[in-house]
């Protein structure tokens, strides 16, 4: 029993020990009887298996915050770690260890997903706050312009019953229940009025004096041919002048819709007049009337009004395009996207800003138009209607991306038919067309003017046309392999048989006037064939032989694009070309200087001039035609040619544009297409099989004549 140590006695936890106790617990406990220190220190001695002497008590000490993830030290050393990483821990700091951490790859993915869960949750609370923070502006901004139009309203009447001696007519008309708005504005119709204007503030006529300007300009004449009658509906917040929108509804349905035909136009006024939102929206009026206000007849930017009686300057007009422009897009919110009205009017924005020079914002309203085409919810439009915006905006998605030589984005299946359930142009009047500019044109001549327009059949063959677009931009941006000549040539002959498949209507025939947008529509067509081409002069493969006979055919088409440029210029000016027409332009000018030889030497000297001329005209209401004017100069002195002697009267100003600008024109530094980059998809056997494939799918140079227009070349007058 020696070997059993005695237990003992038992002392209450809860009293506290006295000295005296302490010290008779001591002498109690004799190193014969001891152990060992306690169940957690003790250790066995060496000897006669004996028990060591007592040692204190000793506890490990631990960090107050423990890391998930120790670093590389406190692992090897297996000692707890409470760094933070980057930061080092604790324990390396004390011991000036190098502290770095090695991750885990559970782990440090799992922290990484949480951190941008964390993240996403934060960036959601952010986009909400500022979805509330635009609408609180928009509705401020539209609460402060309907405040500023009733001051301006009320400022007038006031002014006028005090100074103008009108203070009888004013109460009677107020008395009888006309409105503040209509007494303001027969009082714009006095003559007093014009004085009064200058006399306001700045902060007070800044809007409210240019669209009274704008109105009046198109309201002065009672007696003229007005633009079309439209019902008063408060569609925009920007004028009330239903002329004033009427104007702007010609100019757009006259110059715009025929060549890009993103909506029904007859379904668009039913529904404007009626008031019924199914084909007609807020933000789709505001968006076309901006489109319209670069098509309004202004001077030149830096030229100064004649007298006041002349419509406003440029800068009135771009304000007004403003104007409209804000309140499109402060109704653009995401419970309307699924809307098809709301689709087309991001088509039309693209249309606003790639005119004004936005190209790089712009490109994000088509897209985003293309995209949502395909999962917009159930709509009321009619099937025809949405046909029309379906085509139309996935057309102009496709032109976009043939000119920025991208591949389209949310493309249609290759399988479409185009306009499948579509009816053929009305024949009640409605789709006749006349090249209106003002609303006081004579009537007798308008009458003679108008022809029936087809607009609707040159929208379908404008679909029809860049659906082979799209199957070029395909065959060389490598989606189908290596380009090879059955592919080039494949395409061409689906060109020329598009061009074949024509209807009277649409073919231009000798001396006569086509409609502008066919001429478009052909325009178009030469430069699609011009992209397919100029690839190929690059190339190695080629021959001298087979380079000359592709560079004539280059050269040929482009003289036909730039004749029916003339003949544009001709019989309507190029003023109201679309910013597509005005990059067909560069292209078609841009082939004339870098591949004419010396014996087309005139040609191009007349193709130089006729694009500047091109570009000067358009450049008085589109943004975008400065910077492309200096970049088509560019090209031209590159190639050693001399500009002609007047060139600065033909260029206007010479301002030099930047990087921005010219990003902001064609989302890329040069218009011209990329060719180092397609050459390098061309098959090495590419030039072998080249006349054998010509000659079986073209059927002999036949073929290719009577595919060209029946006109002799203007630029070789």
């Amino acid at each position: 029993m020696a070997d059993f140590r005695s237990i003992a006695p038992f002392v209450n936890p809860s009293s506290k020990a006295t000295p005296s106790t302490s010290q008779q617990l001591s002498q109690d406990s004799s190193p014969s009887q001891t152990t060992g220190t306690s169940a957690n220190e003790g250790t066995l001695g060496k000897s006669g298996g004996k028990q060591s002497a007592a040692t204190p008590h000793r506890r490990r000490r631990i960090p107050g915050q423990v890391s998930n993830l120790a670093c590389n030290e406190c692992r090897r050393a297996r000692a707890k770690c409470n760094g933070e990483r980057p930061n080092p821990c604790r324990r390396c700091v004390t011991r000036d260890l190098n502290c770095a951490y090695e991750f885990h790859t559970k782990t440090h993915k799992d922290d990484l997903i949480k951190e941008i869960a964390v993240i996403k949750a934060e960036n959601a609370d952010l986009q909400t706050g500022n979805r509330g923070l635009q609408e609180q502006k928009s509705n401020l901004t539209n609460l402060n312009m309907d405040l500023q139009s009733k001051q301006d309203t009320q400022t007038v009447i006031l002014d006028m019953l005090t100074n103008n001696g009108h203070d009888r007519e004013i109460i009677k008309r107020l008395q009888a229940g006309d409105s503040r708005e209509s007494v303001a504005q027969w009082l714009l119709q006095q003559p007093h009025l014009k004085h009064h204007l200058r006399t306001l503030p700045v902060s007070q006529k800044l809007l409210f004096d240019i669209v009274k300007r704008v109105e009046d300009h198109y309201e002065a004449s009672a007696e003229s041919p007005g633009p079309m009658s439209l019902n008063r509906s408060q569609w925009t917040s920007v004028t009330r002048s239903q002329t004033l929108i009427g104007h702007l509804f010609e100019l757009y349905f006259t110059w715009v819709h025929p060549i890009h035909m993103l909506f029904s136009e007859f379904d668009f006024l039913d529904g404007y007049e009626s008031n019924d939102e199914t084909h007609c929206s807020c933000a789709l009026v505001n968006s076309v009337c901006a489109m319209a206000c670069l098509l309004l007849e202004n001077p030149d930017k830096n030229a100064e009004p004649i007298d006041e009686n002349t419509f406003g300057t440029y800068q009135d007009a771009m304000q007004l395009r403003d104007a409209f422009m804000a309140e499109a897009r402060a109704l653009l919110q995401p419970d309307s996207y699924s809307h098809l009205t709301s689709l087309q009017a991001f088509a039309v924005i693209f249309l606003v800003d790639l005119s004004s020079g936005k190209a790089r914002s712009a490109t994000s309203y088509i897209r985003s138009a293309a995209d949502h085409l395909k999962i917009y919810g159930p709509d009321k439009q009619k099937n025809e209607a949405a046909q029309l915006s379906y085509w139309g905006i996935h057309t102009l998605n496709t032109v976009w991306s043939g000119f920025t030589y991208q591949k389209p984005f949310a493309p249609i299946s290759p399988s479409s038919n185009v306009f499948f359930d579509l009816h053929s142009d009305r024949d009640d009047g409605l789709s006749l067309w006349h090249s209106y500019r003002q609303p006081g044109d004579d009537i007798d001549e308008i009458e003679d003017q108008k022809r029936q327009g087809f607009s609707v059949l040159t929208a379908c063959h404008h679909a029809k046309l860049f659906r082979i677009v799209h199957y070029a931009i395909n065959i060389y941006c490598g989606a189908r392999g290596k380009v090879t000549a059955e592919a080039v040539i494949g395409c061409y002959k689906r060109y020329l048989d598009w061009s074949d498949e024509l209807p009277a209507q649409l073919k231009i025939e000798k001396d006569s006037q086509p409609l502008p947008h066919i001429l478009s529509l052909h325009v178009q067509y030469y430069t699609a064939l011009i992209q397919l081409l100029v690839p190929l002069l690059r190339s190695e493969f080629f021959s001298a032989s087979h380079t000359e006979e592709i560079r004539r055919m280059v050269i040929q088409n482009a003289k036909e694009g730039l004749d029916l440029l003339l003949i544009s210029l001709q019989l309507y000016s190029s003023r109201y070309h679309m910013p597509i027409t005005t990059f067909c332009v560069v292209h078609l000018g841009d082939t004339m200087v870098r591949y004419c030889t010396e014996e087309d030497q005139e040609s191009r000297d007349k193709a130089i001039r006729v694009c500047l001329d091109t570009l000067q005209q358009t450049r008085s209401g589109f943004g975008l035609c400065g910077p492309l004017q200096q970049m088509f100069r560019w090209t031209v002195q590159s190639n050693k040619i001399i500009l002609p002697e007047n060139i600065v009267s033909r260029m206007g100003s010479l301002n030099r544009y930047g990087v921005d600008d010219v990003l902001d024109a064609c989302t890329r530094l040069d218009y011209s297409q990329p060719i180092e980059h397609i050459i390098g998809y061309l098959h090495p056997q590419i030039a072998d099989t080249w006349h054998e494939e010509w000659r079986k799918q073209i059927d002999g140079p036949r073929r290719v004549s009577n595919a060209r227009l029946e006109i002799t070349s203007l630029l070789n007058r």
